[in-house]
């Protein structure tokens, strides 16, 4: 039986518009989590990894993640990006924003650091619940941090009343198979596959949901996906599991994943392509491919007679 858990579903890890001055764009921000919430997503993920989280100055961040809990004002869950390099400093970034009305914080093992031991992030997680109110969800992404959460430290980590939730960017199966195992029967703790192509396989093991970075694009089609992992059709997983790969083409269309996602988005009309200096933005020829592989996405979803998809 699939448990219906607090934080399960598709949480869209949005990008982060920003105007020439590198301030958010608001107007933008907002027109593009109503699009995301008319579509039926089950949360935002403000200020993650695609959303430029550590490029914001701290002020933008925080002002960021104010918008997004506005805007959801309860329509869908939303996930608060404040990882740092100190539980001193993520500490303080939960404070600031602790009156929001977000619904998680999100953290990562500290950063820019020499870590020795997987005891270090328990520490960090009982430290920051034992200072702040908020749920907290661990994130995964040695790919941006260095450092890793084993298997092993996940399930002590669900020991903390406070950790609320797992996200899995470590793009690792082994692992998350060992997760879903220990963890996906418990009704407190939910697991979330942040690497869209690995989701379909995890579900099938129990986990409660996805954090893709195309949803930004196709929020239908994952929200779609979700609803089919729970009717459990095989047939149907296998036909959502190829348009999720067909979709992530766009994000590995240009050098610069974030740069590939916002200007997918910003075919859409709600921003500006805009990446946060100082890095790559597309290329022309980056920028044709994605046109391309965006035209190949909706002719194929049509195919499959998803035109309520896009």
């Amino acid at each position: 039986m699939i448990i219906e858990k607090k934080y399960s579903g598709i949480t869209v890890p949005v990008v982060t518009p920003v105007l020439a001055d590198e301030t958010v764009d608001e107007q933008g921000y907002r027109r593009f989590i109503q699009y995301m919430l008319d579509n039926g997503i089950h949360g935002i993920f403000s200020c993650g990894t695609l959303g430029e989280t550590m490029a914001l100055t701290q002020a933008e961040r925080d002002r960021a993640i104010r918008i997004a809990a506005d805007a959801c004002k309860g329509k869908a869950k939303v996930f608060a990006g404040v990882m740092d390099t100190s539980t001193k400093r993520v500490i303080e970034n939960i404070k600031r924003i602790a009156d929001c009305g977000c619904d998680a914080a999100v953290i990562t093992p500290v950063f820019y650091d020499r870590h020795t031991s997987q005891g270090e992030i328990i520490r960090l997680f009982e430290d920051v619940a034992k200072e702040t109110n908020i749920d907290l969800i661990a994130y995964n992404i040695p790919s941006f941090v260095i450092e890793k959460i084993e298997p092993a430290t996940v399930m002590e980590l669900a020991k903390i009343d406070a950790v609320k939730g797992y996200k899995d960017s470590a793009a690792n199966f082994n692992d998350t198979v060992k997760v879903c195992n220990a963890l996906s029967d418990d009704p407190e703790f939910s697991v979330l596959n942040g690497t869209p192509l690995q989701y379909i396989p995890s579900a099938l093991l129990g986990s409660d949901g996805c954090v893709p970075s195309m949803a930004s694009m196709f929020p239908k089609l994952f929200v779609e996906a979700y609803e089919a992992t729970k009717r459990g059709d095989v047939q149907e997983l296998r036909k959502f599991n190829k348009l999720i790969c067909l979709a992530g083409s766009i994000y590995g269309a240009a050098k610069n994943g974030t740069a590939a996602v916002k200007y997918a988005v910003s075919t859409l009309g709600f921003f500006n392509e805009r990446i946060i200096r100082p890095q790559d933005g597309i290329s022309a020829e980056e920028r044709a491919k994605i046109d391309k592989q965006i035209a190949i996405c909706l002719e194929t979803f049509k195919a499959e007679g998803l035109e309520s998809i896009v």
